[in-house]
């Protein structure tokens, strides 16, 4: 490994660098563009993803085709951490929502190289910990929480993981992600657009005021910022 080697993945960075030295060899860059689907429900996993930019979401899909978000992943995630343990099969949709970019690494390699170290294995435990911790909020807020609050809330995490102040994602999914009618998400754009928090105009969001988002966000996301904090922090 060469001093090059600065992940951004916060799972990858707190590792020490014995454990990076690990798993370089094995690791491949790759850049994901906005709607490329990593995984299927019941597919056999095939490749573990080391979220270093951007935003992948999973969705829970219907019989009947309609689809809800269960979690957002960006920076703090590792996507296919559980096949780790034997043999798995993703139980969501994985689809790019954010161009984005991970480290990407084989099933074999990785089930290999946490064999071989204890310390690669809690890692893969608590990533699986966090998302499972992030699908349960997520559930939790959708049945709890009203959409404009959802909204803002989804709007600061997306602010969190990609660093930027203009989101650019599709009006289909924003209905996706709070599970109403895309009418529904236009009236509530145009109230935040009116209290003068954002921009809102097809396919972009333009933040203008984070810290009036912040208050108008649930509690949901203080709780994950803090579950984030503290299930990294163990890796080491």
């Amino acid at each position: 490994m060469t001093s090059a080697f600065e992940p951004k993945n916060l799972f990858l960075s707190a590792l020490p660098a014995a454990e990076q030295i690990r798993l370089r060899p094995h690791l491949a860059f790759h850049r994901l563009s906005q709607g490329l689907v990593l995984q299927e429900p019941e597919q056999r996993i095939e490749h573990v993803y080391f979220v270093e930019s951007g935003m992948i979401s999973l969705v829970a899909m219907m019989q009947d085709g309609a689809a809800i978000e269960t979690a957002t992943l960006g920076r703090e995630a590792i996507l296919g951490s559980l096949s780790a343990l034997g043999n798995h099969t993703a139980g969501t949709r994985a689809i790019v929502q954010i161009d984005a970019t991970a480290w990407r690494i084989s099933v074999a390699d990785f089930r290999s190289a946490v064999d071989q170290s204890p310390v690669l294995r809690k890692m893969a435990l608590l990533s699986s910990e966090l998302m499972l911790a992030q699908m349960q909020q997520t559930a939790a807020c959708n049945a709890l929480h009203t959409a404009d609050r959802r909204l803002c809330r989804w709007i600061i995490q997306v602010r969190d993981r990609i660093d930027e102040d203009v989101i650019r994602l599709t009006h289909d999914f924003l209905a996706q992600m709070l599970a109403v009618r895309r009418p529904t998400v236009s009236l509530i754009a145009y109230g935040l657009q009116q209290a003068g928090l954002i921009r809102y105009q097809r396919g972009k969001i333009a933040i203008l005021d984070r810290a009036g988002l912040e208050r108008g966000a649930c509690e949901c996301v203080g709780v994950l910022r803090e579950k984030t904090r503290r299930i990294i922090g163990g890796v080491a």
